[in-house]
């Protein structure tokens, strides 16, 4: 018997996958992301010689010969290396679509390959079974989330668990002894006090000055702290003979080009910090260094990123941890910031001055203490002097020699760690930089003074960034001189002397452990310390001016804050955690997280629109517009050239505007503090009162202060700093404080499993032992249930005298004509005019049992600005029901700029079938909307929104279908409040839901960045549709139709469909909204479904068109 009998001839055909489809077939305006080009096979370089010098001459590779280009990949990008040979080793070449996509998606799970461990190596669990569980245990918070169960899933489903293992674990023995104390390990010999395990204790000595007005003034050591803290060297070996995060690390960096047809030029992009200038420069000084004698091993830079900051264990109660997290900025920006990628390597948790040190000092002081300089300066101390610890000879060796490591490509090589960030707040930034907090010269980076910190923009304030800059240089002669005056000549911290050396630049008589340590490599501290977008912005600066235009609209009338409450209610949330539902008193920012913030500041213009006088209601919606602009780029994940002029520019505009609401909106109003800033004020000053036992100490409430507006602050100034680090470093996501904040869960969730008093030194006991997925590579999916349905007499009956239903049944098969019409065109389908049809065709078109079945979401998958893939889902029963489409006719008055927004009522699909064909039905997947209109489109210049109404019911075209295919992704839109709802009461419309119409309605540009990239037109590197040869940035530019083919033939007779996508990655399509199906996903808009025929004969055409097409050897791969 044939092998091949009973399979359908799809099947039988032999493949050959990424072939092409037809124009004609392609049915979506889509491109599937692709990560940075690869090197082609016949590019691949060879396996380094270690017998060849890296460079023999010291000359630098790039002087003599063209540095090495890929190829251009579909969205322009170019990658152009240091030297002229392509690197050995790219991690580009593994990367797949799930690695750049933020869909989720089912894997296919394989079994791991056996492993041959002995049952020491889990210690103190006796088998594998049993450490897996408890490491899942130990290593997740209290509270557990889906993600934490599908881990657990993966444990006990996976082959070599065995339940028999687990049942015989004595799990309380075990977890007393993850959880001992000291007290109790030393009783048992500190089994677990192991360098191996690379966690080490040290004692951490300070001098502690006293001055010449104490009892007994000299310098005494004290032992200030016992420091947990790991190798760095250690940790960097471990990292490189990881198999798994070796494939992935960057040996070489590379710049990232960007040419385009419609670019002026070719544009350099910025992004990774493996991509960035710091890391080409730092390449480059190392590879025209000499060599060390006798070694000819290739050189690489370790790219180090350090993030430290304290945070509270507990919500009640005073329990603090100070951990130090350190990166490899070699590794994807993108798996960084992703905590469940877990490449957060905890390398010190450092300690502060104990309560015993005012016992220690009173001691020579007669009970009086050294005083607050005196204490803070020995806070600082010890901060250095746990960096030193952390900087020690070890690393410092390997600084200047680097360190020889056998990769896993069996390749040895010699790594030298360089320190490129540090991501702090501005409390711990004056620490490393040694330098006073609030001083007179506040920046950590420049000398400018505090009474120039409002210059933002201006050209002097540019020049003087620069001029001004702090350097090493400068501040150790002078910091030497202090402290000869400290601990030579016994003069106090504060006194006159020490403050004339160092007051006038804001100094601290602190040494420096980064200057002292790696300045002669020519380190320098204060570049390192990159802005910070969370604390500087978010919770700076926006934060500042909300609490402002508060205190504004309470001396113009409290009634307003009432009605600001109520319009942030009124916001409609977007995507799953985009902008999330407001508190019912936003004004009272209670509990507000950075997060809650930038949800404020993303929808703010709707809301605070019309709640000032005319003339002020301007200037702040300016602001409100440049805010929100410069805070959306300066959080772009991709910038070019390009988008960074445009920040540049924005800065400057927004100086300029919070000058002139300083000069004429503050100044024509007497504000004083909020209700909440009196409490917190009345709060602090009874606990103020009653540590010092006064006899005031009450608990009245402190009368209200006024209150002007001061933007003379460190974090405004700050804002002037990102053009500049992100052309340095690379964007602001890959250095962002928000990764350690996220990192903070897991001390926190650790903590939980600790006994609570000596849990430093179990956490890091702990550290060492530690939604619906969809198909990404589709445009969209719709569940393929048929269970929810009516039919079209029924349904049409159950909406009479419904405006949205009139015409209903022959606007739906104009519709569908319109489509069947376009298949084998190149047009789009996005017009706006119902196409019109003679009524004999509308009679060709039958509908499979008179029936139209309903759908609850859609997910439609889209290629971002920065080129990853991204998902949004679609439920019209929810406020997460608009959406945004390209339009193709420049002369349709209802346009803004590029695209057309629609409000979703329906999602549906029919089976088709033509007269005269009626063994074979089509289903035809389509979305009935509510059609927007555009009142004014969205304008850079001019700081103006877009804002849409709703066509009058009445207009022929106010309604109409879409289809799924054509749609570009969701669109947040609010209410413009101030121009009041249409229908206070009753609905003429119960399908439209007009009883809850707005006259107008704003376009949310700023809801996401890939929102915002999609206003500037043509310069989102991932938004091929927008690069038209001759246009950027124009509002009135077509998009060139650039498709992904998705097209899907099911058989019902054939239990395996052949797939018509041209595609590598496998495809995992599920069944959306809880509709249970046995049968597969579909991916396209059109399907071909033949009913009571064994044969599908546009099956058999199909392929042998193809055939004809490319021959008789090439076939296409139908599933993959």
């Amino acid at each position: 018997m044939d092998e091949d009998e009973g399979i359908s001839l799809a099947q039988r055909r032999s493949r050959r996958v990424d072939v092409p489809m037809p124009l004609r077939y392609r049915q979506y305006e889509d491109v599937l992301p692709q990560p940075p080009p690869s090197i082609p096979s016949c590019h691949t370089a060879m396996t380094p010689d270690p017998n060849r010098p890296a460079n023999p001459s010291g000359v630098r590779a790039s002087s003599r010969t063209p540095p090495f280009r890929t190829a251009r990949n579909v969205f322009g990008l170019i990658r152009q290396f240091f030297s002229s040979t392509p690197p050995s080793h790219d991690p580009e070449e593994v990367t797949t679509l799930q690695d750049i996509s933020f869909v989720p998606a089912v894997a296919p799970v394989e079994p791991d390959s056996p492993v041959a461990l002995h049952d020491a190596a889990f210690y103190p669990y006796p088998n594998r079974s049993s450490f897996e569980l408890g490491h899942w245990y130990w290593n997740g918070g209290v509270q557990k989330s889906h993600q934490d169960f599908k881990e657990l899933i993966d444990i006990v489903g996976h082959p070599d668990y065995d339940p028999d293992d687990v049942r015989s674990t004595p799990w309380d023995k075990i977890n007393s002894k993850l959880g001992a104390s000291v007290h109790d390990e030393d009783k048992e010999g500190g089994e677990w006090d192991d360098d191996d395990a690379g966690w080490r204790k040290t004692q951490v000595t300070i001098e502690v000055p006293f001055s010449r007005t104490t009892a007994q003034p000299n310098v005494r050591h004290y032992t200030a702290a016992a420091l947990y803290h790991r190798s760095l060297t250690s940790v960097i070996r471990e990292k490189l003979s990881d198999a798994q995060d070796d494939e992935l690390f960057h040996y070489e960096p590379y710049q990232l080009r960007w040419s385009a047809s419609h670019l002026p030029r070719e544009v350099t992009i910025q992004g990774e910090l493996y991509t960035s200038p710091a890391f080409m420069d730092a390449h480059s000084e190392l590879q025209d260094s000499p060599g060390e004698p006798g070694c000819n091993l290739p050189r690489v830079v370790v790219a180090l990123m350090f993030w430290s900051d304290a945070t509270h264990l507990t919500t009640f109660g005073n329990t603090k941890l100070w951990p130090v997290y350190m990166y490899f900025g070699n590794e994807s920006k993108y798996r960084r910031c992703k905590p469940s990628c877990k490449l957060s390597n905890h390398v010190a948790y450092f300690q502060k001055l104990p309560d015993s040190f005012k016992d220690f000092t009173g001691t020579y002081t007669k009970g009086k203490g050294i005083g607050r300089e005196c204490t803070t300066h020995c806070q600082r101390e010890l901060f250095q002097a746990q960096w030193k610890v952390l900087l020690d000879d070890e690393f410092l060796e390997a600084y200047e020699h680097g360190i020889v490591i056998l990769c896993c490509d069996g390749v040895k090589r010699r790594f030298y760690p360089r320190i490129f960030t540090y991501s702090a707040d501005y409390p711990e930034k004056v620490l490393i930089a040694t330098i006073r907090q609030l001083g007179g010269c506040p920046c950590p980076r420049c000398l400018i003074p505090t009474t120039r910190l409002h210059n933002l923009g201006m050209s002097r304030d540019r020049q003087q960034r620069s001029t001004l800059a702090r350097s090493d240089v400068s501040r150790s002669q002078l910091v030497a001189t202090a402290r000869n005056l400290i601990y030579e000549k016994n003069y106090g911290v504060g006194s006159a002397a020490v403050e004339s050396l160092l007051k006038p630049n804001s100094w601290v008589p602190t040494s420096n452990a980064f200057s002292d340590c790696l300045g002669p490599f020519g380190f320098n501290v204060f570049i390192a310390l990159v802005v910070d977008l969370l604390h500087e912005f978010e919770l700076g600066v926006w934060r500042m001016l909300l609490v402002h235009l508060l205190r504004i609209l309470t001396a113009l009338n409290k009634d307003l804050i009432h009605e600001l409450d109520r319009r942030y209610r009124q916001v409609p949330p977007f995507g799953p955690a985009t902008i999330r539902r407001f508190s019912a008193n936003t004004s009272e920012m209670s509990n507000m997280a950075a997060r809650n913030f930038e949800d404020l500041l993303q929808c703010s213009i709707p809301v605070f629109d019309g709640l000032l006088p005319d003339g002020h209601n301007k200037i702040v919606m300016d602001l409100l517009f440049i805010m929100a602009h410069w805070h959306g780029l300066a959080k772009l994940r991709m910038h070019s050239d390009f988008t960074l002029e445009i920040l540049d520019r924005e800065t400057t505009k927004l100086g300029e505007q919070f000058r002139q609401f300083k000069a004429k909106v503050c100044t024509a109003y007497s504000t004083h503090e909020l209700d909440r800033e009196v409490d917190a004020r009345s709060r602090r000053h009874a606990k103020e009162a009653a540590r010092r036992q006064s006899q005031d100490a009450s608990s009245l409430r402190q009368p209200r202060k006024k209150k002007s507006f001061n933007f003379q602050t460190y974090k405004f100034h700050a804002l002037g700093d990102y053009v500049a680090v992100i052309r340095r470093f690379g964007t602001t996501d890959s250095y962002s404080t928000e990764p350690g904040e996220l990192e903070h869960r897991t001390s926190k969730g650790r903590y939980r499993r600790t006994d609570r008093k000596t849990f430093i030194h179990q956490l890091t006991q702990i550290e060492r032992h530690n939604e619906t997925a969809s198909d990404p590579q589709l445009h969209h999916h719709i569940g393929r249930s048929e269970k929810i349905y009516d039919e079209f007499g029924h349904y049409l009956r159950s909406h009479a005298g419904d405006p949205a239903i009139e015409g209903f049944l022959p606007w739906l098969k104009d519709h569908i004509l319109d489509r069947l019409d376009r298949i084998g065109s190149e047009t789009s389908g996005s017009s706006v005019e119902k196409p019109v049809h003679p009524d004999q065709e509308h009679g060709s078109i039958l509908f499979k049992r008179n029936r139209i079945y309903h759908h609850n979401l859609v997910r439609f998958n889209y290629t971002t600005y920065d080129v990853r893939r991204a998902q949004d889902v679609i439920n019209p029963k929810t406020p997460h029901c608009n959406i945004m489409l390209l339009h193709c006719d420049h002369n349709d008055d209802g346009l803004d700029g590029n695209h057309r927004y629609a409000k979703v009522l329906g999602i549906h699909h029919v089976n088709v079938v033509r007269a005269g064909n009626v063994y074979e039905s089509r289903r035809i997947e389509f979305l009935f909307v509510r059609w927007y209109e555009t009142v004014q489109s969205h304008a850079w210049d001019t700081h103006t929104l877009g804002r849409v109404r709703f066509l009058p019911l009445a207009n022929p075209n106010a309604f109409g279908f879409v289809d799924p295919g054509v749609v570009l992704r969701a669109c947040h839109i609010i209410p413009a409040f101030s121009r009041g709802q249409r229908i206070p009461s009753g609905a003429i419309s119960p399908l439209a839901g007009d009883k809850h119409d707005w006259h107008e309605y704003y376009v949310n540009s700023f809801v996401d960045r890939d929102s915002l990239m999609r206003f500037h037109h043509g310069l989102g590197v991932g938004h091929v549709y927008s690069h038209r040869a001759g246009i950027l940035e124009s509002p009135f530019s077509a998009p060139q139709p650039v498709t992904q083919p998705a097209v899907q033939v099911e058989d019902e007779h054939v239990e395996s469909e052949p797939s018509f996508t041209n595609t590598r990655w496998p495809q995992h399509p599920i069944d959306d909204e809880g509709e249970d199906d046995d049968d597969d996903s579909h991916v396209g808009v059109e399907e071909l479904i033949p009913f009571e025929q064994g044969q599908n004969g546009s099956t058999e055409t199909l392929i042998e068109a193809l055939g004809e097409m490319y021959g008789a050897d090439h076939v296409f791969d139908y599933e993959n």
